[in-house]
């Protein structure tokens, strides 16, 4: 999730956003494991298909078996659920074994539901899109910075997640109110101008979180409950923030390599760029309550959906809260990753499939982004090819070492 400048993982980091990213299951003996494919509630569809769930199952098995993977698996097309599974541990000292129940922090994958807060807000009326942030955080010391370029990251403000370690212990924990009077005191440098070029920074969502906070007069996490998570049907989603609630039931742990824990931090207190903690099938329901224009109008989504600036391929490309990418056969992948505290997530929108995948793991692990994209393939292996081909020429071109300061937010 943070926007690493200096990866150890910057050929995998590349390669994957450039492709766009570029076991257990049902059929399987019971393993130490889990069972897999596990039933979940009444209200989640579940229609099984006869060519593609296979097929999904085998991509699945390779991912358990040649990878660090470990966490649930969801797929659906035309409305239905048509894969979900589970493999691994929610704790690895507990040798407890995962389920579909088990909630993950999902990272960046927050920044869409904080844009749909800030959605929700902007058609009642108390948000505008071109509003300066300074109507709503009085000393803000950074000039012609708006709401809509904090949604596409193009505000050329300084990440957060570098300047607070110049600024407090590193112990205690600090809240969003902190950031800003942090920003406000002491002015770290900017990164840019702001709308001139697309650079992925955090900052941008807890400023949004923060003024979301101050414009409903409720707790950011409150609000989020409230007007998203119930509306949506997500009852295993909450926003989990340190120093001021614990963990939730059934949460997973996190892990670092070698199964050891990722403990929380004290950014762990700020919200809005992460901290969503939740489950495959509550994603699932995410996605439905976006279809079905249960949280803002379609109009409102469908801006969010198109990109800030026309002509930019791959993940530079942003909308409002969502990553976009242009596929060769012109069809839009709607998508969103997230990494933090040992957690990854990959939540990804295919409009033109009618498809939806979704996979959370809790140990730091980049396959899941480079097998992903042959999942892509098994519904639409015909576009698959040719963009595999085309991504493969484009590397080519690209400067790996400029690519990463911009492209990569794992």
């Amino acid at each position: 999730m943070i926007l690493f400048r200096n990866l150890s993982y910057s050929t995998l980091a590349v390669f994957f956003f450039t492709f766009l990213f570029s076991c257990n299951n049902g059929n399987i003996k019971e393993s130490k494991y889990g069972k897999g494919f596990q039933k979940t509630d009444s209200t989640i569809i579940t229609k099984w298909d006869n060519k593609i769930s296979p097929e999904i199952d085998e991509w699945f098995k390779k991912l358990c078996t040649e990878t660090r993977f470990n966490g649930n698996v969801l797929v659906a097309k035309n409305g239905h659920i048509i894969y979900q599974n589970f493999y691994g541990y929610a704790n690895y000292q507990r040798k407890d074994t995962l389920s579909l129940n088990n909630c993950f922090q999902t990272g960046s994958l927050s920044k869409p539901f904080t844009a749909m807060a800030v959605m929700i807000l902007m058609e009642r009326g108390q948000i505008n899109y071109n509003d300066d942030v300074k109507k709503y955080i009085p000393g803000f010391p950074y000039n012609g910075v708006t709401i809509k370029e904090l949604l596409s990251h193009r505000s050329g403000l300084p990440n957060y997640n570098y300047f607070t370690d110049a600024y407090t212990d590193r112990e205690t924990v600090i809240f969003n109110s902190d950031v800003v009077k942090m920003m406000i005191d002491s002015v770290p440098a900017a990164y840019g101008i702001p709308n001139e070029h697309f650079d992925y920074c955090n900052t941008n969502f807890v400023l949004l979180s923060y003024i979301v906070e101050k414009v409903s007069k409720m707790p950011f996490e409150d609000f989020m409950a409230k007007e998203i998570f119930k509306k949506a049907g997500m009852k295993n989603t909450r926003i989990v923030i340190n120093g001021k609630n614990k963990r939730l039931y059934k949460a997973a742990t996190g892990y670092h390599y070698k199964w050891e824990p990722a403990p929380m931090t004290y950014q762990d207190g700020v919200t809005g760029d992460k901290g969503v903690y939740t489950t495959v099938d509550d994603l699932w329901r995410w996605n439905l309550a976006l279809e079905q224009n249960l949280l803002v109008k379609k109009g409102t989504l469908d801006e969010a959906f198109q990109p800030a600036r026309i002509g930019d391929r791959g993940n530079k490309n942003y909308g409002l809260g969502w990553r976009l990418k242009t596929m060769i056969d012109s069809s839009m992948l709607i998508y969103h990753t997230g990494w933090w505290r040992g957690f990854n997530a990959l939540f990804v929108k295919d409009a033109k499939n009618d498809a939806v995948y979704i996979i959370l793991s809790n140990i730091h692990t980049s396959s899941i982004y480079f097998y992903f994209r042959d999942l892509l393939g098994i519904i639409d292996p015909e576009r698959h090819n040719k963009q595999s081909l085309m991504d493969s020429l484009y590397m080519k071109q690209v400067n790996v070492k400029d690519s990463l300061k911009t492209d990569v937010d794992l």
